[in-house]
């Protein structure tokens, strides 16, 4: 467990805390651009896909159809598409239900408005944080070309993302963050219809920059316009609950290690026929030990979640605070055992 490991390098952990940024970048993702300039985009259905965070997967499936009505002669459209992740492979485009080629590209030129979001949703108080970076892993993209004859058409796109993160340690689970531009779509000319679908992994929280509905595992949404200029997200897991099992357990063990060293103790100074105090070095080794479980105990029960931070402010305060703590209560109760032991036990012969 990474608490254990902490633990074991605990004096270079402020420094190692300070440095790390809470903000981990995402992949920028959103509408195509002005290669649409002069089509009308009837309807266009964007469809999410949330639950790879179920598996510890930090990505999000895109699916995105557009109903396409082109009033003019034919035209060739070449479209590109940010599409981080290792299964770029996978990704997928059709025109008019026929699959169409998409090229591998190792890097492409992001549009400003695709890199507008700052920030993303919080479940309480002020929004947090949201950086986009173009630059996260490899292959970077897809780009294909459309050639679209007079008339209405069907454009298929999927492909995948990866999600950025904030994680300020108030949480054992970071937030998980997505940001899909709509700008671009100013560009068309004309735009009559969004629905929207965003499929969430069971129990988790979520939180969204536009007024969506929540159904059964999804929150949906139709617009007959376009609603803004991003759509933000942000996500996270239950916290584990493992995590009061854990605690209590590791109070409960601690508590048995106190009494333990008490009625040790006791029964030493009890036999010596000395006074309770004499028992002091006894009941104070116990609650080091007490301490070091309690420590330890509550520190794997934080490190449950996924979030870094929330791990090494629980070892600090646990350590500096928690721990000292810990030794002189132990201490106390300890001695409170042994006096109790003393006072019941016989006589020394």
């Amino acid at each position: 467990m990474r608490a254990l490991a902490l633990l074991l390098v605990l004096a270079p952990l402020p420094a190692a805390a300070n440095m790390a940024s809470p903000v981990q970048p995402g992949t920028p993702a959103g509408a195509p651009a002005a290669a649409l300039d002069g089509l009308r985009v009837e309807r266009e259905t964007l469809r999410i896909d949330l639950t790879p965070l179920e598996r510890g997967r930090p990505f999000a499936r895109i699916e995105a159809v557009y109903w396409i009505d082109n009033p003019g002669d034919l035209r060739t459209v070449p479209l590109e598409f940010l599409a981080l992740g290792d299964d770029v492979d996978a990704a997928s485009v059709r025109l008019d239900g026929r699959p169409i080629e998409a090229e591998r590209v190792p890097r492409l030129a992001v549009p400003p408005a695709w890199m507008a979001a700052t920030e993303t949703p919080a479940f309480e108080g002020e929004p947090l944080p949201y950086e986009a970076d173009a630059g996260v892993g490899t292959p970077s993209g897809l780009r294909f070309t459309l050639d679209l004859a007079p008339g209405r058409h069907v454009v298929e796109v999927a492909y995948r993302v990866r999600l950025g993160s904030y994680d300020a340690g108030d949480h054992p689970n970071r937030v998980w963050q997505f940001a899909y531009s709509l700008a671009p779509a100013r560009l068309w000319a004309g735009f009559d219809r969004l629905d929207l679908e965003i499929v969430l992994p069971d129990g988790w929280e979520t939180g969204t920059s536009l007024p969506l509905r929540a159904e059964a595992g999804r929150l949906v949404g139709r617009f007959a316009s376009m609603p803004g200029d991003v759509l933000t997200v942000s996500a996270r897991a239950p916290a584990p609950a493992g995590r009061i099992p854990l605690r209590l357990a590791a109070l409960l063990g601690a508590l048995v290690v106190v009494a333990f060293a008490g009625v040790v103790g006791g029964r030493l100074v009890a036999r010596a026929g000395r006074p309770v105090w004499r028992a002091v070095p006894v009941s104070l080794l116990g609650s080091v030990f007490a301490a070091a479980l309690l420590v330890a105990g509550v520190s794997i029960a934080d490190d449950l979640g996924d979030s870094s931070a929330h791990g090494y402010r629980t070892v600090l305060s646990m350590v500096f605070v928690g721990g000292p703590v810990a030794i002189v209560v132990g201490t106390l109760l300890a001695q409170l055992v042994a006096w109790r032991t003393v006072r019941r036990a016989p006589p020394p012969s």
